[in-house]
């Protein structure tokens, strides 16, 4: 986003309201110096202003998925091939990845996890107009125990409250915008089991507490019972997976405000790709064990009113950046109604996330996603790249296939 963004109105366009969970038609949005000025019918438009005309399109605020890992491209094997590859072709492919998000109508995200913090490298290039991406709130390096999910790659060893305080604190030195504890084993990592736990809750609670003296938001890589609890008592603002949920688990997170970041996708394609994918068979067995208690605990914290954000995972096998919008139907597929589904990818993520962004109010960063059709009608529109006929990020046109109206400038 550039304070000095030119001025630009969208004109005539059906435009979501988050308050309402509906498209209000035939309104302008004006944006003024990377945020929202204004939202009604004919609005002018300022001196110089660039003008395109929505009639007949949906406007959407940008969407956001708040657990990518961008320096990952969704290999069947990506662990071996991401491992293999030196820093700076990770690093090439990664502005790749980020580019191909953002042209997906994805306009900030949250990356919890990359090797010699390559995410916070990408996320201040991104800020200075180096390269072209979302908005990208970086962890850095998860924080995981010795051997645990994660380790000798994505994430730093620390054992006990201590050490792991001293790793949060690196990860803050680094310049990390957002923090990633390991509560339990995983689907990626050789000879991890999902269910099981693996940090305290001393240890989960010493790096929550160092994280929000920083005011930093912590996600925590949670898919065992006991690891998912353990985190939740410690303080995290969201629980990434939550494989196997309970009664208890559901109850303590609608208490305390957890969100639930659920990223169906990553075992779907893991679990469904299978070993003729070439994804590595303890991947596959894994994620098969995983997929329904997934979904059941998913439909769990639903019903009971869990807060839920937007999150694909993307960079897990075969799913694949700029294809993030998935998560979104698969969340409808598993009982949300489209505008809900909506929700966890704008409003409520921006919440989470604690970004001005989210939804389309005047003050917020001018960030949108404008579509051919209705996203409440048909949902997977958001899916098709065709159908997205426009990005802005912070006022900034990054894509449209839109023209001005007839006199008007674009």
């Amino acid at each position: 986003m550039a304070a000095d963004a030119p001025a630009l109105l969208l004109k005539g366009g059906a435009v979501f309201d988050s308050e309402a969970r509906s498209f209000r038609r035939g309104l302008d949005v004006l944006a003024i110096g990377g945020r929202i000025e204004a939202i009604g019918p004919d609005l002018p438009a300022p001196a110089g202003a660039r003008v395109i005309d929505c009639g007949g399109a949906y406007v959407l605020p940008g969407l956001i998925d708040c657990h990518v890992h961008l320096s990952a491209g969704g290999g069947a094997d990506e662990l071996r091939t991401a491992q293999g590859d030196p820093a700076p072709l990770r690093a090439w492919k990664a502005a790749e990845h980020a580019r191909r998000t953002l042209h997906a109508g994805f306009t900030t995200v949250r990356d919890l996890g990359a090797a010699e913090h390559l995410n916070i490298h990408m996320a201040r290039a991104i800020e200075a107009g180096i390269l072209e991406g979302p908005r990208i709130l970086a962890a850095g390096m998860g924080v995981t125990m010795t051997g645990g999910h994660g380790h000798g790659f994505i994430a730093r060893e620390a054992d006990g409250p201590d050490e792991v305080r001293k790793a949060v604190r690196e990860q803050l030195r680094a310049g990390a915008t957002a923090i990633k504890l390991f509560a339990s084993g995983g689907v990626m990592t050789p000879g991890v089991d999902p269910r099981s736990p693996s940090f305290t809750e001393a240890e989960m609670a010493a790096g929550v507490e160092e994280a929000h003296k920083a005011f930093l938001v912590v996600g925590a890589h949670a898919q065992a019972n006991q690891g998912i609890k353990n985190a939740i008592r410690a303080g995290v603002d969201s629980i990434e997976h939550g494989v196997w949920l309970d009664d208890e688990a559901v109850q303590m997170m609608c208490e305390r405000g957890t969100y639930l970041v659920a990223t169906l996708s990553a075992p779907h394609h893991i679990a469904y790709g299978g070993l003729q994918a070439g994804i590595p068979k303890f991947a596959v067995d894994k994620a098969e064990h995983v997929l329904h208690d997934h979904i059941r605990s998913f439909e769990l914290a639903r019903k009971a009113g869990v807060k839920l954000a937007m999150g694909t995972d993307e960079g897990t096998p075969l799913n694949h950046p700029g294809e993030n919008a998935q998560e979104i139907v698969r969340m409808a597929e598993h009982g949300l109604s489209p505008a809900v589904a909506i929700m966890a990818a704008t409003a409520w993520a921006a919440d989470l996330l604690h970004v001005e962004s989210g939804r389309l109010e005047k003050g917020l960063l001018a960030d949108m996603v404008i579509v051919g059709q209705d996203p409440l009608e048909q949902l997977d529109v958001l899916t098709s790249n065709e159908q997205i006929l426009g990005v802005v990020k912070g006022g900034v046109v990054v894509r449209t296939s839109l023209a001005a109206p007839s006199g008007g400038r674009n």
